[in-house]
């Protein structure tokens, strides 16, 4: 055996021994290494390649980060179903925004008809290319205001501004008409990204367009500006609730 053939065949015993990268991506080519070997003929040796699943492997961890538990990742658009030329056109609006991002995505209307799904999709599309946050209006909003001049406050609050993806799951969940203080925190928070062209702004809500700009000009109207071309608006139809059938 010549020394090349000796350094090929250590290429190939190094690439067979497997890895033990646990994030529930099983990659054949790296054996869960996270890179592989292969023979440099400049050099005359093995040389250390990252492999492409690392990219999947960095965008897993994005999404456990964003706040999304791992049961979400069931929302994709390969599992998102269509039975209705409206589902249909959802998914194309959807897609089209996942492929080439271009100012805020906004899904409004009736309760059970999918946003959440649809929404989380394209998250999880976007975390292969962006840092990603999660925000559960109600549950983000309570926290920030219960701590809203302390640092845990300050820095959420940094923290949902500055994110290059956001999405805002459930705006205004429950109230017919938010308080001065949710109204407040909208306001800051969608404001800051509406300033910055390069932050992309996800939002699902129970409430229309036209709801939100009753309820604040200033906010609805962002959202309308930010959001043309990339809107879903289902109106009142409780057939569309998936949950009830």
């Amino acid at each position: 055996m010549t020394d090349e053939e000796w350094k090929r065949h250590l290429v190939d015993r190094m690439n067979s021994v497997p890895g033990a990268l646990g994030d529930g991506i099983d990659c054949p080519k790296c054996l869960n290494r996270g890179y592989y070997y292969r023979y440099d003929e400049e050099t005359g040796s093995p040389l250390m390649v990252n492999c492409d699943c690392m990219a999947r492997r960095k965008a897993r961890r994005r999404l456990d980060r964003s706040g999304l538990g791992s049961a979400m990742r069931r929302m994709t658009f390969d599992t998102y179903q269509t039975p209705e030329e409206w589902n249909r056109q959802i998914l194309t609006v959807a897609k089209k925004y996942a492929a080439a991002p271009a100012g805020w995505f906004f899904a409004g209307g009736q309760p059970g008809a999918g946003k959440t799904h649809i929404c989380t999709a394209i998250l999880q599309e976007l975390s292969l290319r962006y840092p990603v946050r999660y925000m559960l209006w109600r549950d983000e909003s309570a926290r920030i205001k219960a701590s809203l001049n302390e640092p845990e406050g300050v820095a959420l609050m940094g923290d949902l501004k500055s994110v290059p993806v956001l999405y805002i799951d459930d705006l205004f969940k429950g109230a017919e008409k938010p308080t001065q203080g949710d109204l407040n925190i909208a306001f800051e928070l969608l404001n800051h990204r509406y300033n910055n062209e390069s932050l992309y702004t996800i939002i699902s809500t129970e409430k229309l367009l036209d709801d939100l700009i009753r309820i604040d000009e200033a906010i609805g109207s962002r959202i309308a500006e930010r959001s043309k071309g990339h809107r879903i608006q289902l109106n009142p139809d409780p057939s569309r609730n998936w949950r009830t059938k």
